[in-house]
C-alpha cells in the first residue's frame, strides 16, 4: 500500500472540466450486479460542456451505444491508467472524424473503435469531447472512470484528482442489520434479521444476542452543496474496541462487480430500495478490498456479558463518524436448522434441475451463495407458450448458466425460435400486465433450445420472431425543404440489432435519437453532395433473428 501511495502521490492529473465540481455519484457506490466504477460530474443541468483529457496520452478506445455509456471515449495514460469519459454529447472534432470514417467503411451506427498511439495522440487538458446525456443516463453529466491499463481495475478518481471537489461533512449511519447465523445464534430472541434505526449515535434500544451474528449497516455519505447521497469509502466495525471487519472500496477489480449482491443485502434491496452492506463476509464474496479474520467478521456472543459494538465511517477526505451499541449476551435456546426438502443448488456443486420440458444446468462458481430453486410451469392463456420458472426472486448469477427449453408443436421456421426471458420489476415480482421482457440467443438442437441465463429468478418460455422490424417515417412531407430524416425504429419481439441507409446507393449515417426509438439522418453532414433532383432513399432495419424490413421512398435532395 505504502508503494501504491508513492506512484499515487508521483501521477499529477487536471480535471476534465473547467468548472467547480459538483458530483452526482462516487466511486464505488453499490448498484444491482455492479458497483459504481467512477465519479458522476453534475454538467449544471446542461449538455455540451467541454470535457478535456485529465492527462498527456492517445485516444485508445471510442464506442458509441455499446453498453449503457451511450457515447464514450478512452485515453491511455503513459503512467499505467486509462481514464475514460462516458454519456458524451459528441467528440472533439479530431475523434469525430476518426469515428465518422470507421462508421461509413463498415456501413454501422454503433461502434466500438480500438485505435493505435499514433491515431490520437492527446496532451493534457486538451479538448476531448463535450458533455451529453446518452445511453443510460438520468440526465445531464459526466461521468468518469480511472482504470488500471494493464488489470483493469478501477480506480477512485479522487486518488488522482484530490482537490475536484471539497468535502467536510462525515458519513452518515441510518440503521444497522442483526443477521443470527441458522442454528448457531441468535438476536433478540429471534433467529430472522433484524434491523434497528440510528437517531443518534449511540443506539438506544435494548439488544440481546446469544451464539453467532453478523451486521449489516444502511449508511451513506454527503457532500456540501448537493443533495445527493454516495457510498462510504472506509467502513470499521469494532467489537469491544477491536477491529473485526474492515472495508476499503478504493480498488476494485471489474471481475469481481457481480459480488456486490453478495457484500450487500441484495434480496432487501429489491424490496427497499435500501442496501445494507454486511459487516461480514459470506463464503462466496471473494471482494478484495474487504478484511476480517478466520472468524470472517461475524461476532460470536459466547459469554454472559455486554459487548460494545461501534462503527467507524470514514469518506476520502477522511471526515468521519462512529456509531455504537451495546448488546447484552444472555444465553438463549438457538434453534436448530429446520430441514428442507427443497432442492439446494450450492456454490461448489455442478447443480443440475430437470422437470418436463425443461433443463438447468448451473456450474460450480456461478452461484454467490447456496439458493433454494422451486421449479414450475405455468400457462397464462392458450395462446401463450408456457412459462418456466425457477424461483421466486431475483437470483443474479456471478457467472451464466445453461437452460435448455422443448419446443413444442410444429413450427413454420425453427431459426426464428428464442428464449424469452420475462423480467421482474422493481417490487421483484413477475407482473403479467407489465412485462419487462429479454432477448436469449438460443441454439436448436433435436427440439431443444438452449441459451444462457444470468437470472434464475426470470421467467423463460420459447418464444418466435418471423416478423419483421417497424420503420415509420417521420414528418415525411417536410423532407424536401430541411433534409433531416427520421424514422421511428420498432420490434416488439427479439428487438432492432441494426439498420443501414443509402441514397441513390450511397451510404449515409442515421444516429441514434437519444432515449427513443427513433433515428435521424442529416443529409447535409453526409457525404453525399446535393443536386436538387429527385433521389432514392433506401433503408433497411434487421431484428436479432435476422429478420429484415425495407423502406423506399423518393425524396429531392
Amino acid at each position: 500500500m505504502f508503494l501504491s501511495s508513492l506512484i499515487l502521490a508521483a501521477v499529477t492529473y487536471l480535471s476534465p472540466v473547467h468548472f467547480d465540481v459538483v458530483l452526482a455519484g462516487n466511486f464505488g457506490e453499490p448498484r444491482p450486479n455492479h458497483f459504481h466504477g467512477g465519479l458522476d460530474i453534475k454538467t449544471q443541468q446542461e449538455e455540451g460542456k467541454a470535457v478535456y483529457s485529465i492527462g498527456d496520452g492517445y485516444v485508445s478506445r471510442v464506442t458509441v451505444n455499446v453498453g449503457g455509456m451511450g457515447n464514450c471515449l478512452y485515453v491511455r495514460h503513459p503512467e499505467g491508467y486509462t481514464s475514460v469519459y462516458g454519456h458524451l454529447q459528441r467528440f472533439a472534432p479530431q475523434v469525430e472524424a476518426l469515428v465518422r470514417r470507421w462508421q461509413y467503411r463498415n456501413h454501422t451506427t454503433d461502434a466500438d473503435i480500438e485505435l493505435a498511439a499514433t491515431d490520437c495522440p492527446v496532451t493534457q487538458g486538451q479538448l476531448i469531447a463535450l458533455s451529453g446525456d446518452t445511453g443510460a443516463s438520468l440526465g445531464p453529466h459526466l461521468h468518469l472512470e480511472i482504470h488500471q491499463t494493464d488489470t483493469w481495475n478501477m480506480m477512485d478518481p479522487l486518488d488522482f484528482l484530490p482537490d475536484l471537489v471539497e468535502d467536510s461533512i462525515s458519513p452518515r449511519a441510518h440503521s444497522v442489520m442483526a443477521y443470527p447465523i441458522a442454528g448457531e445464534g441468535t438476536f433478540c430472541g429471534q433467529n430472522i434479521p433484524q434491523h434497528f434505526e440510528f437517531t443518534d449515535s449511540l443506539l438506544a434500544d435494548s439488544l440481546t444476542a446469544w451464539g453467532k451474528v453478523g451486521f449489516g449497516l444502511y449508511a451513506e455519505d454527503f457532500m456540501q452543496g448537493s443533495y445527493n447521497r454516495y457510498g462510504i469509502r472506509r467502513t470499521t466495525l469494532l467489537v469491544d474496541g477491536t477491529e473485526v471487519f474492515r472495508s476499503e472500496v478504493d480498488n476494485i477489480p471489474v471481475a469481481e462487480n457481480k459480488m456486490v449482491n453478495v457484500w450487500g443485502d441484495y434480496d432487501y434491496f429489491v424490496k427497499h430500495q435500501q442496501w445494507y452492506m454486511r459487516s461480514f463476509i459470506l463464503p462466496g464474496n471473494k471482494l478484495s478490498f474487504l478484511h476480517a479474520g478466520a472468524d470472517r467478521g461475524i461476532v460470536n456472543f459466547k459469554e454472559e456479558r455486554d459487548y460494545m459494538l461501534t462503527y467507524v465511517l470514514s469518506d476520502f477526505f477522511g471526515n468521519q463518524s462512529r456509531y455504537s451499541f451495546v448488546v447484552a449476551a444472555h444465553p438463549d435456546t438457538i434453534p436448530p436448522v429446520e430441514p428442507d426438502d427443497s432442492l439446494i443448488f450450492r456454490m461448489d456443486d455442478n447443480n443440475e434441475c430437470e422437470m418436463e420440458g425443461m433443463t438447468l444446468s448451473v456450474p460450480s462458481g456461478a452461484l454467490l451463495d447456496e439458493v433454494k430453486v422451486v421449479p414450475s410451469a405455468i400457462q397464462h392463456r392458450a395462446r401463450r407458450p408456457k412459462e418456466y420458472l425457477l424461483a421466486q426472486k431475483s437470483i443474479p448469477l456471478y457467472n451464466k448458466a445453461t437452460l435448455r427449453l422443448r419446443v413444442e408443436g410444429e413450427v413454420a421456421d425453427s431459426t426464428k425460435l428464442y428464449i424469452s426471458a420475462r423480467r421482474r420489476d422493481q417490487r421483484n415480482e413477475l407482473d403479467p400486465d407489465k412485462e419487462i421482457k429479454a432477448f436469449i440467443g438460443a441454439k436448436l438442437s433435436n427440439g431443444w433450445l438452449e441459451g444462457d441465463v444470468y437470472d434464475l429468478g426470470d421467467a423463460f418460455s420459447v418464444a418466435l420472431d418471423d416478423t419483421p422490424p417497424h420503420i415509420v417515417p417521420i414528418n415525411q412531407r417536410g423532407w424536401n425543404e430541411e433534409p433531416l430524416l427520421l424514422f421511428d425504429l420498432k420490434d416488439e419481439q427479439s428487438g432492432v440489432s441494426g439498420f443501414e441507409g443509402y441514397l441513390d446507393g450511397q451510404f449515409v449515417l442515421f444516429d441514434h435519437v437519444k432515449k427513443s426509438t427513433r433515428i435521424i439522418c442529416d443529409l447535409r453532414d453526409t457525404p453525399v453532395v446535393p443536386q436538387g433532383r429527385a433521389r432514392q432513399l433506401h433503408l433497411l432495419a434487421r431484428d436479432r433473428m435476422g429478420n429484415e424490413s425495407i423502406y423506399e421512398t423518393t425524396i429531392n435532395y
